[in-house]
């Protein structure tokens, strides 16, 4: 049977990007889980190949891996990064948040995650927002400091107000949040669950939990240590500069 003739139950069986997909052209799908892919294109005026075509890109989408990266310098990587923050706040984590809230019913699961979800939600926004302000900041002004030796005193004053050591240390809080998720949803796991909500929302979990996983290592793996690289140089440009005063 062609992918257009299932019902959309099925194809989310076979694949929970469709959920996400349907959710991305405005159809919620535990409202049409019977009726067959051509039937919903046709009702919402969506076009069968259009549907097709995102569903493959997102499929195939190959994020950039850390040896690529590791070829850029911060500034790239750090433009990389804020991109991949944007699509956390604005389509990640409200897609979440939309499926949590469609799940009708109580069940400690969803109790727990009714709770713990939204403010995980908040206080991973606010440490974003803090590693933009302060961190990402402080790597602009670096690099754009390295190209202006003459203002080179002025980075070590920056410096007596920030370490990227004491900040990395503290950059696993999310993840550590995340292990509470994990042990509520033991783990996302779907194969004793009756209800299609409920496993799209574990799945989708997971798919959130693997990218900030890929996302922390390329910080921890890439970032980090280019940044303090780039410190170490730029602190000794300013010991050589103190030494021509």
């Amino acid at each position: 049977m062609s992918t257009s003739h299932k019902n959309i139950e099925e194809l989310i069986d076979e694949n929970f990007v469709y959920a996400k997909v349907l959710h991305y052209f405005g159809v919620q799908f535990y409202e049409n889980r019977s009726k067959t892919l051509r039937d919903v294109c046709t009702e919402n005026n969506i076009d069968e190949k259009n549907f097709n075509a995102f569903m493959e890109n997102i499929k195939n989408d190959q994020s950039i891996n850390k040896l690529e990266l590791n070829a850029y310098p911060v500034k790239l990587i750090v433009e990389y990064l804020k991109h991949a923050h944007q699509i956390f706040i604005k389509d990640k984590l409200p897609y979440i948040l939309n499926l949590l809230n469609n799940i009708q019913g109580d069940s400690a699961i969803i109790n727990d995650l009714r709770f713990v979800l939204p403010l995980f939600v908040e206080d991973f926004i606010k440490h974003i927002y803090e590693e933009e302000d302060r961190l990402f900041q402080y790597l602009l002004k670096l690099e754009q400091m390295m190209k202006q030796p003459s203002k080179m005193n002025i980075l070590a004053l920056k410096k007596n107000s920030f370490s990227i050591q004491e900040f990395a240390l503290h950059h696993d809080d999310s993840d550590q949040e995340m292990s509470g998720i994990r042990g509520i949803t033991h783990n996302y796991t779907t194969e004793s669950l009756d209800n299609l909500k409920i496993k799209v929302l574990f799945e989708a979990l997971k798919s959130f939990d693997l990218e900030l996983e890929n996302h922390a290592n390329i910080e921890n793996e890439v970032l980090f240590p280019k940044a303090l690289a780039l410190e170490k140089l730029a602190l000794s440009k300013i010991q050589h500069n103190s030494t021509l005063n």
